[in-house]
């Protein structure tokens, strides 16, 4: 059967307090805290992590596909699929850019 069979998030462990965002920006705060990344955290870190997460569920099924999509890609002239399928270890297939 052809279709999603897993997904995972994974939000990042540091917090920021929205009131520093108001003093900073001078304005009016929202109230609660926003989840920041880590000095070395990037799309691709958070996606090898929510990746770790979403094969646990699997159960060692087999994975038919891999997509890797962010508005901010650490490598500009690299693939993140298939540097992301290598840290799953996946099938090297896997990581290939769509044509």
């Amino acid at each position: 059967m052809i279709g999603i069979k897993s997904f995972a998030t994974y939000i990042p462990f540091f917090r920021l307090n929205r009131s520093e965002f108001a003093r900073a920006w001078k304005g009016g705060a929202m109230g609660g805290e926003k989840a920041v990344a880590n000095y070395d955290e990037d799309s691709l870190t958070l996606a090898a992590e929510a990746g770790h997460y979403c094969l646990m569920s699997m159960e060692s099924k087999p994975v038919g596909g891999l997509f890797f999509a962010s508005t901010t890609p650490p490598y500009g002239e690299k693939s993140s699929a298939s540097i992301l399928s290598s840290v799953l270890d996946l099938k090297k297939e896997l990581g290939y850019p769509l044509d």
